[in-house]
């Protein structure tokens, strides 16, 4: 379900306001009259907000993707940690044993 707060409307709309930002910057810099810098600006905004709705689309599909993935995996169980070396209760007693150093 897509709603207009989803990260493809949001970066959509960055996209188009920074394309308006900057066509009318770049109007203003060429000197060319206001209405063909508003119609230029407008122009390049409509243009943009697909295009950045489209890449706020696939950057959520992939954060989708890699959250399912490590879900899939169990990469945050205990095995994992026993598993590469010391016991998770020497890393809990390190921990401690850090609050205790004095960092100068």
């Amino acid at each position: 379900m897509v709603t207009r707060s989803s990260p493809g409307h949001v970066l959509g709309g960055c996209f188009a306001m920074a394309a308006f930002a900057v066509a009318v910057v770049a109007g203003l810099a060429r000197d060319n009259t206001p209405s063909a810098i508003l119609l230029r600006a407008v122009i390049a905004m409509i243009v943009c907000y697909p295009v950045g709705m489209l890449v706020g689309m696939m950057c959520l599909r992939v954060l989708q993707e890699q959250v399912k993935a490590h879900q899939k995996t169990g990469a945050d169980d205990e095995s994992t940690l026993q598993a590469h070396g010391r016991p998770t209760a020497q890393i809990a007693e390190k921990a401690e044993d850090a609050d205790d150093a004095t960092v100068v």
